[in-house]
């Protein structure tokens, strides 16, 4: 990707066993991460699509500590699909959150985000109260030595 280029990144994620979308609930600026949280079972399978426009060319996503490989079917398209097992992480304890890293790793260049987390235990119904996510869309800009940087969030 030349440098001073922007596009936008969408991402969708939902639960690989029932295809419904993760929950999220705003909690202000209650904490550092950001206003709203998305709402994780541990020891559970998340299904992540990315799409990017107009197309980037991505590899390898890294999310909390699990390298992902990015599947898709045309690398021109910008459409990406992996899944995310969360088995391992912990339960967060109340009024607490997890701030996971996010990278993306392609050849234009490495995103790096945190993502504002709370993670239930699987069969807690807490995980699913909420707004439900249609997508984290990001609004992207890449500099001349490839870091890629988020210059706008909507969370909805």
């Amino acid at each position: 990707m030349p440098s001073d280029v922007s596009f936008q990144l969408h991402i969708a994620i939902s639960r690989s066993s029932t295809g419904e979308p993760v929950a999220f609930k705003v909690d202000g600026e209650r904490f550092e991460g950001g206003s709203k949280t998305l709402k994780f079972a541990t020891n559970a399978k998340y299904k992540i699509m990315l799409s990017s426009k107009p197309p980037a060319e991505f590899h390898h996503m890294h999310l909390a500590g699990c390298d992902l490989q990015l599947h898709t079917d045309d690398p021109k398209s910008g459409q990406y699909s992996t899944e995310w097992n969360t088995t391992g992480i912990d339960v967060c304890k109340k009024g607490a959150r997890n701030n996971i890293g996010l990278i993306l790793q392609g050849p234009g260049g490495i995103l790096k985000r945190q993502l504002q987390s709370k993670f239930y235990e699987k069969d807690d119904s807490h995980a699913d109260w909420g707004h439900k996510l249609e997508c984290i869309q990001w609004v992207c800009a890449v500099d001349g030595t490839g870091n890629i940087s988020v210059v706008e969030e909507l969370i909805k």
